[in-house]
């Protein structure tokens, strides 16, 4: 084979290279067109919103949950029926009190609250599929974020003296630490959760002296603030334990999201013990923690 063969050669499959490159891109044009002319026949109207709150309207009761589907439709639902889900309900740290979920459902999407519910009623509206889901919710024996003023807080240095922290009006303070009740955002959701910025080198210890176990403690953790989460890569560690026995522990980074986990607690189930929390950090740039933590009976 002569240079000027294996030249043609090479050009011929550089040049096959190149328009299939072409192709593709001429392709994906073709099939985001397609997707922008046809997304609008897609979506659900004004009408079928408007139709499906107000059914939702007609059999709410006090204590059911609405939740849209994607979660990205949320806003919408909010216009239309903002006034049934309060700011408690929407920071809720999960779904396992609510008994009775609605679900307003676009395109087959279906919201992760309802995992683990029984199907009890499905209608269409237009584009859009209501539909309720229920399930025996969880009795909640403590809330911690809602008791956060029972505990004590207090700061540990290794080899010193732990530094109690004081409470005030909203917060306990101490030594450059803050942390009480907040509304954080933790991986683009808004949580109710209690906000802290760890120490490094030191551990946080919140200390709840008497709660009323359930078979389970649920805890959730996640860092708070989309920027922050970008500029920080340390690790928080939120270490769990009732009675002065270790649950677990709950591990937040950049990319864990709202990470839940729920403990064992059957053999304490009934019974007033103490709970304690841990936070320690890696890296403490640019981690802020938020947390919640039930007791409960699932």
């Amino acid at each position: 084979m002569g240079f000027a063969a294996f030249i043609d050669r090479d050009w011929l499959r550089r040049r096959r290279f190149a328009v299939g490159v072409v192709a593709a891109i001429v392709l994906l044009a073709l099939v985001e067109t397609g997707n922008a002319l046809v997304a609008p026949w897609r979506a659900p109207s004004e009408k079928d919103w408007t139709a499906a709150a107000a059914k939702v309207r007609a059999e709410f009761r006090p204590g059911d949950l609405i939740v849209a589907a994607p979660a990205w439709a949320d806003p919408i639902l909010r216009l239309k029926l903002g006034d049934l889900v309060p700011q408690p309900v929407a920071g809720r740290m999960d779904a396992a009190r609510y008994g009775r979920i609605w679900e307003i459902s676009q395109r087959g999407a279906r919201a992760a609250d309802t995992h683990g519910a029984g199907l009890a009623m499905s209608a269409r509206f237009g584009r859009l599929t209501l539909r309720r889901w229920e399930k025996p919710p969880a009795t909640v024996t403590f809330d911690f974020v809602a008791e956060w003023r029972r505990a004590s807080l207090h700061l540990a240095r290794p080899g010193g003296a732990a530094a109690p922290c004081g409470l005030q009006a909203d917060r306990f303070q101490c030594a450059g630490v803050s942390l009480g009740p907040e509304l954080v955002e933790v991986d683009t959701t808004l949580r109710n959760g209690l906000a802290v910025e760890p120490v490094a080198g030191a551990t946080l210890v919140l200390e709840f002296s008497e709660v009323r176990l359930g078979r389970e403690l649920a805890v959730a953790a996640g860092l708070h603030n989309v920027w922050l989460r970008k500029s920080g890569d340390g690790k928080v560690r939120l270490r769990v334990l009732a009675q002065g026995r270790e649950l677990g522990t709950v591990l937040a980074t950049s990319t864990s999201g709202w990470a839940l986990s729920r403990f064992d607690t059957a053999a304490l189930a009934g019974a007033t013990a103490p709970v304690r929390f841990e936070i320690t950090v890696d890296k403490p740039h640019a981690r802020h923690l938020g947390f919640a933590a039930e007791a409960r009976n699932p």
